[in-house]
């Protein structure tokens, strides 16, 4: 599931960029906070890039 999100929501970010490592990394610590679902871990990361 963590590769399904992470291709989803990173592949538009070539493989090796620092961006697609820092998603990967947010994607990682919502899954060891609970968040285990895909629309879960889009809606986290959607909400905290929403925060000002």
């Amino acid at each position: 599931m963590l590769s399904k999100a992470l291709a989803e929501l990173g592949g538009h970010f070539p493989p090796d960029s620092p961006e697609r490592e820092a998603l990967a990394a947010k994607i990682m610590a919502l899954f060891e906070g609970g968040t285990d679902t895909l629309e879960e871990i889009k809606k986290a990361l959607h909400d905290r890039d929403a925060t000002p």
